[in-house]
């Protein structure tokens, strides 16, 4: 299973379900330090998309933005997340979400136009090198 962030960052997870009024995702192989850096910043987690192993969407679990820490057991991090009460910080939460989901379709959008532009730019001398073999 993975888990899909609002930058489109992608973690594998052993597990992530709701539990209890909060929603749990087990990791393995990452530190504590690592999740608490990924999973303390509310705009990242504001819509938290279920992805397969092969990637494919699943489903998603919105709203879980507020970080409760890391739970250690064995090999086993999990990170605790619940909601937020606040409706202003909500809201803050929502905007900076909205704004780091542009800014990620944004740098998508200028790698994407960069390789179109290549494309023509190859097409447009492959063109040039066929006019000039037939002696146009």
């Amino acid at each position: 299973m993975k888990i899909r962030l609002i930058d489109g960052s992608v973690y594998d997870v052993a597990r992530a379900e709701v539990t209890n009024g909060r929603l749990e995702i087990d990791f393995q192989g990452k530190a504590a330090e690592e999740l608490q850096d990924i999973f303390s910043v509310p705009a990242l987690l504001t819509d938290i998309g279920l992805l397969t192993d092969d990637g494919e969407w699943t489903g998603n679990v919105p709203g879980w933005t507020v970080y409760g820490g890391v739970w250690t057991l064995g090999d086993t991090n999990t990170v605790i997340l619940t909601k937020s009460v606040n409706v202003t910080e909500q809201r803050l939460t929502d905007a900076e979400s909205n704004a780091v989901a542009a800014n990620a379709a944004a740098e998508l959008a200028k790698t994407m136009s960069a390789e179109t532009a290549t494309q023509v730019t190859d097409l447009q001398m492959a063109m040039c090198e066929l006019y000039e073999g037939m002696g146009v």
